[in-house]
């Protein structure tokens, strides 16, 4: 099993990364190959759709930047973990952007590649009603949904201070469960 983790914070070692790094841990101690992404650290250009679905009618992204390499790492991948904070009850310009890549599965030899991954979502966010997420994980449903794969689980957890999820024992407990259930 491969599970890949993509964290969609800008802040290295923030409550994004830490709870994803959890649910990594687990699912490594269950005998999952991890690999963890941050994205801050790639250039990832936004999709230009300027392009006349290139990617549509090509198989492949004409943007010459780090997504290039993501796309075989997804598609090896047999579970993903998002990890974004909620920003304006959505996804981190960085998560989005990466997301917005994903228009190059529409091609016909990648749409059945995402079909029954399972995908989990880590979301942390300031607010302390965790409803503030829904736009997120809407959008993360439905983009699921187009390409069938699986939405496994999400965690969304009230946390302010960058660090002060590793004093949520249940947030960490339960990203732990997540990850030793992935496989």
């Amino acid at each position: 099993m491969r599970v890949l983790g993509v964290v969609g914070s800008p802040r290295k070692g923030g409550n994004t990364e830490i709870l994803v790094d959890e649910v990594l841990r687990a699912a490594r101690d269950v005998g999952a190959d991890v690999e963890k992404i941050i994205l801050n650290e790639l250039e990832i250009k936004p999709c230009q759709a300027e392009c006349s679905d290139y990617c549509k009618r090509k198989g492949y992204c004409k943007i010459d930047d780090n997504m290039l390499p993501l796309y075989d790492k997804l598609f090896e991948s047999d579970a993903l973990v998002l990890g974004t904070p909620v920003y304006w009850y959505g996804p981190s310009a960085q998560m989005k952007a990466f997301i917005d890549r994903w228009y190059a599965f529409s091609h016909p030899k990648h749409i059945h590649r995402m079909k029954g991954k399972k995908v989990v979502l880590i979301a942390p966010l300031e607010e302390t009603d965790t409803s503030a997420a829904k736009p997120l994980v809407d959008m993360i449903r439905n983009s699921l949904d187009y390409l069938e794969a699986r939405f496994h689980s999400r965690l969304l957890v009230s946390a302010g201070e960058k660090g002060s999820v590793r004093g949520n024992t249940k947030a960490m407990n339960r990203a732990y469960r997540i990850g030793s259930a992935l496989k």
